[in-house]
């Protein structure tokens, strides 16, 4: 800076620079591809895993605790996990990248970006919904059929609601999370959008 700069001419100088922009290659767009493919094949893989060990302890359930209301929740849960793994199979499957380079690729990319936002955006209707009605039998078979022993009626009935509390949140929060990659992924494609 000069002595007859101001700092802020300085800053208006700096600012008006011309920026250097990042050279996007095609390369760069298939490591962009491999490293997203290969997220949403480990992400399916703990989904999948996830639902097999829901499917497990729910099915457990069925035999494990009394109540018509807690064994039907249970084969809804069950049902719910075996629904979800389906759907994220069917809806967010990975793809394998296209052989031939050029303009097919960016396309690719930018169909899988937004086939797995879709996905995301709509979690609520294919992932959290399908457990609800498991999930709602359940607490009300605990809190009206079966009771813990160790505790007072009055205890168990503010532990299980203390309980639906938790997974209440705890469904709130994997939405809003969805809904938060889902806005992430949309940037991608704005940016992969801004190429052309």
């Amino acid at each position: 800076m000069s002595p007859e700069q101001s700092p802020d001419e300085a800053k208006n100088l700096w600012r008006k620079q011309p920026s250097e922009e990042t050279i996007v290659t095609l390369d760069n767009i298939r490591d962009r591809a491999e490293k997203f493919q290969s997220g949403i094949r480990r992400r399916n893989l703990r989904e999948y895993l996830a639902a097999l060990v829901v499917a497990v302890v729910f099915g457990s359930y069925i035999w494990r605790f009394p109540g018509w209301m807690t064994k039907t929740g249970s084969v809804l849960s069950v049902l719910a996990a075996l629904f979800v793994a389906w759907q994220l199979h069917k809806r967010g499957a990975a793809q394998a990248l296209p052989e031939n380079s050029g303009m097919p690729l960016v396309a690719f990319h930018r169909e899988e970006l937004v086939r797995q936002r879709d996905a995301l955006r709509s979690v609520g209707t294919w992932y959290i919904g399908p457990f609800l009605p498991g999930c709602v039998l359940l607490f009300l078979g605990r809190y009206f059929q079966f009771h813990a022993a160790h505790r007072t009626l009055a205890q168990d009935h503010q532990v299980i609601i203390m309980g639906a509390v938790v997974v209440a949140s705890v469904f709130g929060a994997v939405w809003l999370l969805n809904v938060w990659a889902a806005e992430r992924l949309q940037r991608k494609i704005d940016q992969l959008d801004g190429l052309r």
